[in-house]
């Protein structure tokens, strides 16, 4: 029988140096940012991936309105998605604005 989960979602305020490399080794493999990926190339856009693995945080780069905003998207996304569906029921979500404004 499975568990029953509420999850509470704080909401990501930043993607920020503290957090270069979030995805790539928490989320190594997930089909959520490979689909991201695709979406930003066919649109011109540097991968996600990319983003999240470059060598060096640039505020110029990671902090721009369209970067900054898939990076924290995903990141919550992929935590989303980790939680283990054969262990839990999850019968809600909440959290504060989660970036519905």
């Amino acid at each position: 029988m499975k568990e029953k989960a509420l999850v509470i979602c704080p909401g990501r305020g930043t993607y920020n140096a503290a957090e270069l490399g979030y995805l790539k080794t928490h989320h190594p493999g997930c089909g959520l940012i490979a689909k991201l990926d695709a979406v930003r190339r066919a649109a011109g856009q540097m991968p996600i991936s990319e983003l999240d693995g470059a060598a060096k945080f640039a505020a110029s780069t990671h902090m721009t309105g369209d970067n900054a905003s898939l990076l924290i998207y995903a990141c919550a996304m992929a935590d989303y998605a980790a939680i283990d569906r054969d262990r839990f029921d999850i019968v809600a979500v909440t959290g504060n604005s989660m970036g519905w404004y």
